[in-house]
């Protein structure tokens, strides 16, 4: 489905102004709002999916496997085709998309003075780009940033209002160690249905578990792991070890989720 250049030379300049980069409105942000926060997050279309841009350098086969583009809307062609969009756009314009993505912004830090929320954004939501989230977190001093990444030493890229989650795939175990060592929190997939109860630790780390909300940044940092159950295709996924098998760790209760 990836779409070629002249697609997006023919990438209408009136469809771009009228497209809104940042998704607030789902289940992730959803979940944000009973806390008090608005969460805006970039989709783009993850690895090579674009057709025109590498936009996850550390996808291992297991993560472009199983990758939460295939999760919840992400299904739809609609969805889809939006995400591939957003980042043509990027790469044959980087000077515009920049432009409306701090329009976006300063957009939902309105919105979410209007309701009484804290804003948020999260600008990797299927994506690993180190420079985007770096710059704009920069520019925007005041807002809260955060985001999950596979690229290496997480740790040197935090900022005061940037916070990082190392996530681990079936190839990175040595960079999963150093980021705990460093204090940095590491999400890791878990076959758990949903509904149950994750493992109460990793290899003896506290496991934390990560879908009760998205806002990372509330976990702080304590070397613990980010438990998430597998979504999307990583449902089925039982041979590629991006996702671990919740019985190998601290025995799980089947018993319903709190």
């Amino acid at each position: 489905m990836a779409l070629c250049m002249q697609q997006v030379i023919a990438f209408a300049r009136q469809e771009r102004e009228t497209m809104k980069l940042l998704t607030v409105e789902n289940a992730k942000t959803i979940k944000g709002e009973k806390l008090g926060y608005l969460t805006g997050i970039l989709y783009l279309a993850p690895a090579e999916e674009s057709g025109v841009m590498n936009t996850c350098q550390f996808a291992s086969e297991g993560c472009k496997q199983d990758c939460l583009f295939t999760a919840g809307r992400g299904v739809f062609e609609s969805v889809y085709k939006a995400r591939v969009k957003k980042t043509l756009w990027l790469a044959s314009d980087r000077a515009g998309f920049l432009e409306q993505l701090r329009r976006d912004i300063v957009s939902l830090v309105r919105s979410a003075k209007r309701q009484g929320l804290t804003p948020a954004v999260r600008l990797n939501g299927t994506s690993d780009l180190a420079w985007l989230p770096l710059q704009l977190s920069s520019e925007f001093p005041d807002v809260i940033f955060y985001d999950y990444t596979k690229l290496p030493h997480p740790q040197t890229r935090i900022r005061a209002n940037y916070h990082l989650t190392f996530s681990r795939s079936e190839s990175n175990h040595a960079d999963v160690m150093d980021a705990l060592a460093h204090g940095v929190n590491v999400a890791m997939v878990f076959d758990t249905p949903r509904g149950c109860s994750l493992p109460r630790s990793w290899n003896g780390y506290k496991l934390i578990d990560g879908d009760i909300h998205d806002l990372r940044f509330l976990d702080g940092y304590q070397g613990s792991v980010i438990g998430l159950r597998a979504k999307g295709k990583a449902r089925k996924d039982s041979s590629s070890n991006f996702v671990l098998a919740s019985d190998l760790f601290t025995p799980i209760s089947r018993r319903r989720a709190a």
